[in-house]
């Protein structure tokens, strides 16, 4: 018995599934004309399935990367390892294989401002990112900020437990402010929450032994760095600006210094 295919009911069909992708070549003409493309029926159901399978993964991507509100995109492929000989690519490469997120360890940057702290962060949290994880960044200051703000309106546990849902949660730029009592204690908080079931990458311009400096007691820097380093993979990253060096040189070919 024939039966004539009503591209409505197909549609309809499609909708009720979210095959978004089959969807749009429906309505853009173009699904039969894929279909026709193959020999066997079951080869053009496979392609089609595979491109839905592979729209929907791009569209959770896509929801992750907004999720983690990177200030821009960064890629190891581009980090400059040769301007940055401190910096082991091996071990990075390493890192990079992200079994470190599974596992609950904690990855931590430490040097000068300038010298790709941020960059490798990013990178490893794009990554992550791609391969399926859900990653949060978000600057230290915004940390302690964010947390403050919750406490007006009696919604500190509530927001605490978010920064706590993500499979990685990058912290940058620890050390340009000074941390007061209530500051250090949503800090350890958050460390103290991440310990052994959440990854964490942090960056810091300041070494460890500067940070009685940064936190308003000397035991809540113990604590945080007890939780911190029981399971880290350490970099002390140390050269120049990547800024100031190109100061440096459009200056000595005579071209606009102006910042």
């Amino acid at each position: 018995m024939n039966t004539t295919v009503n591209d409505d009911q197909l549609l309809d069909c499609f909708k009720r599934l979210k095959l978004r992708n089959m969807r749009d070549l429906l309505e853009g003409g173009k699904l039969e004309e894929t279909l026709n493309g193959f020999d066997q029926p079951l080869e053009g159901l496979l392609d089609l399935v595979q491109k839905e399978v592979a729209a929907r993964d791009e569209t959770r991507r896509q929801r992750r990367l907004a999720q983690a509100k990177f200030p821009d995109e960064k890629a190891l492929e581009d980090f400059e390892f040769e301007a940055q000989p401190s910096v082991n690519p091996t071990a990075i490469k390493q890192l990079s294989n992200l079994d470190f997120i599974p596992a609950a360890e904690n990855v931590v940057f430490l040097g000068p401002p300038g010298i790709g702290k941020t960059h490798l962060a990013i990178a490893l949290g794009l990554q992550a990112v791609n391969t399926g994880y859900s990653v949060r960044f978000i600057t230290a200051e915004h940390l302690v900020d964010t947390l403050y703000q919750s406490l007006a309106d009696n919604t500190f546990k509530r927001q605490l437990k978010r920064f706590g849902q993500y499979d990685c949660l990058i912290i940058d730029e620890l050390g340009y402010l000074s941390l007061d009592r209530t500051a250090s204690d949503h800090f350890f908080q958050v460390i103290n929450q991440a310990y052994e079931t959440q990854a964490v990458i942090l960056t810091s311009n300041r070494p460890f032994q500067e940070w009685s400096g940064l936190f308003d007691d000397a035991t809540v820097v113990s604590a945080i760095l007890d939780r911190l380093l029981h399971h880290v993979h350490l970099f002390n990253m140390e050269g120049d600006s990547y800024r100031l060096k190109g100061l440096k040189e459009n200056k000595l070919r005579g071209g606009d210094t102006t910042c």
